[in-house]
C-alpha cells in the first residue's frame, strides 16, 4: 500500500500515519533541464538523475502546478504528467496543485481559464468538475497514483473569479471547492483534497467561513515565508497544531523556503533581501539548514494526525540565463542549489 493510501486510511479510521512528507514544489526543473542546467552533488560532481538523487536526499514528494491553457507549456497536462510519472518512479509521491487559472494564482490574482470566464456559474462549475476528473483519469491511465491535490493555490480572495469571488461570502466558493472534491473523489478515491490559503493567520478565519458554508476538505495547506508571514517557527507550528484541533482535520505546509545568501548571481530582482532574516537563522547556507532543520523538527514532532509535512517551493529555481540576464531567476538566493550549481548543506535536513 502506497502512503497516499495510507495516509487516506488514517483520516477515515483516525490513526496515526507513520510517515509524513517532506516535499519540493518542482515546477521549474524541466524547463532548467531544457537548457542544459547541471545540477552538482555537494562535492561539485554532476549529478545523472537529478529526481533518484533528490529521493536519496530524502525528499518524498513532488509537488507541480497545473494551470489550464498556458503559454508554458512545463505547467500544461502532458508536461505534468511527463514530470509526476518521472518522480513516481523514482520513489516520490505526487502533489499537483491546480490553479484553476491558465496562469498564475495566488492572492493578488484569481482570473479563470479563458474558456471559462463567461460561462454562466453553474456552466463553470460543471466545467471545472468535467475537467478535474479527465486530468485525474489521464493521471490513472498513465500510471500516476495522486497523492493530494490542492484545489486552488492560495485562494484567500477565492478562485476562478469571477465565479468563486468572497464578493457575496463564501457561498459560491464553497459550491465549487465541494464540486471539485467530488470530482477528485470520483475518478480517484485514495487522492487526499486540500484547500490552500497563503498564511497561518488567515487560516482559521477562512476555514471557519467554509465550514460555515458546509465544506470541508481533508487537508488544510497553508503557506509560509518568513519574509512575508510568521517568522517564529514554535508560533508557526503552534498555530498549525490548534488549527487541526479545531477543524479536526490535519495541515500541510505547502510552501516555505529560506534565503541562504543576500548576494545576486543574475540582474534580475531577487525577492529575499537583506533584513529580512529570521531571529536566530542568517542568510547563509548554514542559516538556511538551521531554519529548516528546526522546522522539521516542530512539524515532525506534532505527529501526521495535526501535520501531514512541508513541502519547499522552488528549490530548483536557479539562475541558469547567465550573470547578466534580466529574466533569469529572483528565486536564485533561495533555491538549494548554489550559483555554481553545487547543492546547499540544507538538502540534509530532508533526510528523517
Amino acid at each position: 500500500m502506497t502512503k497516499m493510501l495510507s495516509l487516506a486510511c488514517c483520516l477515515l479510521t483516525g490513526l496515526v500515519a507513520s510517515a509524513q512528507w517532506r516535499g519540493g514544489d518542482l515546477s521549474f526543473l524541466p524547463s532548467l533541464e531544457a537548457v542544459d542546467y547541471v545540477y552538482k552533488d555537494a562535492g561539485g560532481t554532476p549529478i545523472e538523475d537529478v529526481p533518484q538523487w533528490m529521493v536519496d536526499q530524502g525528499m518524498n514528494l513532488a509537488r507541480y502546478r497545473l494551470w489550464n491553457d498556458p503559454a508554458r507549456l512545463y505547467h500544461a497536462l502532458p508536461g505534468v504528467v511527463q514530470e509526476a510519472k518521472r518522480m513516481q518512479e523514482a520513489g516520490m509521491d505526487i502533489l499537483i496543485d491546480f490553479h484553476f487559472s491558465d496562469s498564475w494564482a495566488d492572492p493578488g490574482q484569481q482570473v479563470a481559464p479563458r474558456m471559462w470566464q463567461y460561462l454562466s456559474f453553474d456552466e463553470a462549475q460543471d466545467a471545472m468538475a468535467c475537467w478535474l476528473v479527465c486530468v485525474m483519469e489521464t493521471f490513472a491511465q498513465e500510471g500516476v497514483d495522486i497523492a493530494m491535490v490542492q484545489l486552488g493555490n492560495e485562494t484567500d480572495p477565492g478562485m476562478m473569479h469571477p465565479h468563486g469571488t468572497l464578493d457575496d461570502g463564501f457561498g459560491n466558493l464553497a459550491s465549487l471547492l465541494q464540486a471539485g472534491h467530488e470530482a477528485v473523489t470520483l475518478s480517484s478515491p485514495g487522492t487526499l483534497v486540500s484547500v490552500h490559503v497563503s498564511s497561518i493567520d488567515l487560516a482559521p478565519w477562512y476555514f471557519t467561513q467554509l465550514q460555515a458554508e458546509g465544506y470541508m476538505p481533508d487537508v488544510l495547506a497553508i503557506s509560509n515565508y518568513s519574509l512575508w508571514h510568521e517568522t517564529d517557527l514554535d508560533v508557526l507550528s503552534a498555530a498549525m497544531a490548534a488549527l487541526s484541533t479545531t477543524f479536526n482535520r490535519p495541515t500541510f505546509l505547502a510552501e516555505t523556503a529560506y534565503a541562504w545568501t543576500i548576494d545576486w548571481f543574475d540582474w534580475t530582482h531577487n525577492l529575499w533581501w537583506t533584513g529580512a532574516e529570521s531571529d536566530g537563522y542568517a542568510f547563509t547556507p548554514q542559516g538556511q539548514l538551521d531554519y529548516l532543520t528546526d522546522l522539521d523538527a516542530l512539524l515532525t514532532n506534532l505527529g501526521s494526525e495535526q501535520c501531514l509535512g512541508w513541502c519547499y517551493w522552488a528549490p530548483d529555481w536557479v539562475s541558469a540565463m547567465g550573470p547578466e540576464a534580466l529574466d533569469g531567476s529572483p528565486w536564485e538566493n533561495a533555491a538549494l542549489w548554489d550559483f555554481d550549481g553545487i547543492a546547499l548543506p540544507a538538502w540534509s535536513a530532508f533526510s528523517e
